[in-house]
């Protein structure tokens, strides 16, 4: 019976330790440890969105993202590297863009990189965060994380906000919503379905939901999908994963 309650109250103990996580770079430390992204900063990965097939190279302090379009007989590539140099080719030669073109293209390449890459984005040295403390969604509790952009390095969607609701026990992002501006901006919401495991990465899907309005608090937004105030607009769906990892991981 001792031994069965000193059992109990050192589950207890590192229970209440684990739900009292309110720094938030001790929060996106475990989070990531949880989804095992770390092991994309060196690593080939590629995988299916909307029938685009996308790959990304990380090496040592090159970052390669890039996606093909099949359009009938035409193959387009885009390629952007460390984030700053763009280049499209159509049926392998280079085609001249205007920045303004360049900068839609990789915004809308980099947008896809990024979800598939969270939480390891959070990393990220524009990434400003806060801890907002806790809350409750379909009865589980969640640790509420607020994520803020610098200007510099913080790209053309620096003023972008991000909420992420992390699991208090099990430090999985089953939510998340955001506030964008570019294309007139709006208020997104996601919720996590078909989580897979990749050589130990853990991949999700999103339902993707928006508010009756444009623009919302997003401290709101689990409040609103409880109360299916929330339009269902499409669903986040990455197919055939492949990951290739470095000798040792």
């Amino acid at each position: 019976m001792i031994r069965y309650f000193i059992f109990l109250m050192l589950l207890f103990v590192s229970s209440c330790a684990t739900n009292n996580i309110d720094n938030p770079q001790a929060l996106i430390n475990k989070t990531i440890e949880k989804h095992g992204v770390n092991r994309l900063n060196t690593s080939a990965l590629s995988f299916d969105f909307r029938d685009i097939h996308y790959e990304l190279k990380k090496r040592k302090a090159q970052t390669i993202y890039s996606r093909e379009i099949k359009k009938g007989d035409t193959l387009i590539k885009d390629v952007l590297t460390n984030g700053v140099l763009f280049e499209r080719t159509i049926n392998g030669s280079v085609t001249k863009l205007s920045d303004s073109l360049k900068g839609v293209y990789s915004n809308s390449l980099n947008s896809v990189m990024y979800f598939i890459q969270t939480p390891l984005v959070l990393l990220d040295k524009s990434v400003i965060k806060d801890y907002k403390g806790k809350t409750q969604i379909k009865g589980e509790t969640y640790h509420v994380l607020k994520i803020t952009f610098t200007e510099e390095g913080g790209g053309e969607d620096f003023e972008d906000e991000y909420r992420y609701w992390i699991h208090a026990i099990d430090f999985t992002i089953d939510y998340l919503g955001y506030n964008y501006q570019t294309s007139g901006g709006g208020t997104r919401f996601r919720q996590t379905f078909n989580r897979k495991t990749v050589k130990g990465v853990l991949f999700q899907d999103y339902i993707n939901f928006k508010p009756q309005e444009r623009f919302v608090k997003l401290d709101s937004l689990p409040i609103l999908f409880e109360q299916q105030q929330l339009k269902k607009v499409s669903i986040i769906e990455n197919k055939n994963i492949h990951l290739k990892l470095e000798v040792g991981q």
